[in-house]
């Protein structure tokens, strides 16, 4: 059993220490770097690009099907010439 009286609040001096680097950087983080501390200000996001337009988006549909089209017609036709011989 220990003679110390509990209702006495007990001192750390680990507890103490941290609270007072908490404090400290609590204060070096609210001060702007400009000031010496290191708050770092948000940047301007960077500008978001518009969804491409519906319009541009079936114009690339199509020209990528025409080349599909085009590139199956082609290797039928080679299929078709090869077997005439």
């Amino acid at each position: 059993m220990s003679d110390r009286d509990p209702q006495l609040p007990t001192f750390d001096n680990a507890a103490a220490k941290r609270e007072r680097i908490k404090a400290i950087s609590r204060t070096v983080h609210s001060i702007p770097v400009e000031e010496g501390g290191q708050l770092r200000l948000p940047r301007a996001a960077a500008p978001v690009q518009p969804p491409p337009s519906s319009e541009r988006f079936w114009k690339r549909t199509a020209l990528a099907a025409g080349g599909v089209a085009g590139v199956a017609v082609g290797f039928a036709a080679g299929l078709l010439a090869g077997r005439r011989r």
